[in-house]
């Protein structure tokens, strides 16, 4: 059997990889992209494809409508934390034969195994901590996120009857100079007003900035359901702090942690641009400073949603910490 495993993630592919048994009749091969995925099954007859759907270069949903590549059948298990109905109703209309949610549990594992007769690794393989290598902080962080970001996704869509299309994070460490440029940015593209919100917990301290642009906030407003219709204010408010409080809440699940958020404070955009051009803007931070950032769109509905999450260094060697204990 020739397995092919196609996800950007090394820490994904290895959770996979990690639950087959070794056998002589299995030879497994890995993708960090859709395009990859397609040259190799331009090369060898897959039998079963494990393809995430947020990726580089080309994206799972690509894939899938690129397939079949050879007349040899291909059996397709989505794996993603792209969690939204839509996103599932789409991987069947495409031809994927399953679909499991990141992080994965063992039952999920074992009952897809037990489908494509793929042998089990009875035994948790994962070297003494002694024995572990150093983590890849980035990647293991980037992996938490994208998991996180499908959580919100899902909720996000539930929230406003759209399909919200997936961002890849760049997770990256930057100076305050580059920083500033990068909130200037999003601050140009935001229509007015912007929304910063505090988070602590565990040895993680920082805060969420989110900032908004397009004309569906005037739509969503009117079209509430309640006696009134909302306010345009409200609307990007209650969007907001579902957007960080829903991205938080399954990054600290997933390191087994608490977060708390404190009252988000909706900023002005010309007290943003104040504050960009004094020399006290994020003189609380160190001159590096850790940020998650991405972009959130709904389908057919023009609005976007900068987000960006800053945090010291402090916080990011408390991740670290956890990431180590539980890896």
């Amino acid at each position: 059997m020739n397995i092919l495993v196609c996800d950007d993630s090394i820490i994904a592919r290895k959770s996979i990889i990690g639950r087959i048994a070794p056998s002589a009749n299995i030879t497994i091969h890995q993708a960090e992209h859709g395009k990859q995925a397609l040259d190799v099954m331009q090369e060898h007859n897959i039998d079963l494809l494990f393809l995430d759907l947020t990726m580089p270069v080309m994206d799972g949903f690509e894939v899938l409508a690129s397939m079949p590549v050879r007349p040899h059948p291909t059996h397709i298990v989505v794996v993603s934390g792209d969690i939204q109905a839509e996103a599932k109703s789409r991987c069947a209309d495409l031809g994927a034969d399953d679909f499991i949610e990141k992080p994965f549990v063992t039952s999920d594992i074992t009952t897809l195994f037990d489908k494509f007769a793929i042998p089990l690794r009875q035994t948790d393989v994962r070297p003494t901590h002694q024995g572990r290598k150093p983590i890849d902080l980035m990647a293991a962080i980037r992996e938490l996120s994208n998991i996180a970001l499908g959580a919100s996704a899902a909720l996000i869509s539930q929230q406003m009857g759209r399909f919200i299309e997936m961002p890849l994070p760049n997770v990256a460490s930057l100076h305050q100079s580059e920083l500033t440029m990068t909130v200037q940015d999003i601050v140009n593209s935001s229509q007015s007003r912007a929304v910063s919100q505090r988070f602590v917990g565990n040895g993680i301290n920082g805060e969420a900035l989110v900032c908004l642009h397009g004309s569906g906030f005037e739509l969503l407003a009117s079209s509430d359901d309640d006696e009134g219709a909302s306010s345009v204010n409200e609307v990007i408010l209650d969007l907001s702090n579902l957007l960080v409080s829903s991205f938080l809440n399954s990054f600290s699940k997933q390191l087994d942690i608490a977060i708390s958020l404190r009252q988000p404070i909706v900023l002005e955009k010309d007290f943003l641009q104040v504050s960009l051009s004094c020399d006290q803007f994020l003189k609380g931070y160190e001159q590096d400073i850790f940020t998650i950032e991405f972009v959130y769109k709904a389908e057919n509905l023009d609005i976007a949603c900068d987000i960006i999450f800053l945090m010291d260094y402090e916080s990011v060697n408390a991740i670290e910490d956890i990431l180590e204990s539980v890896l």
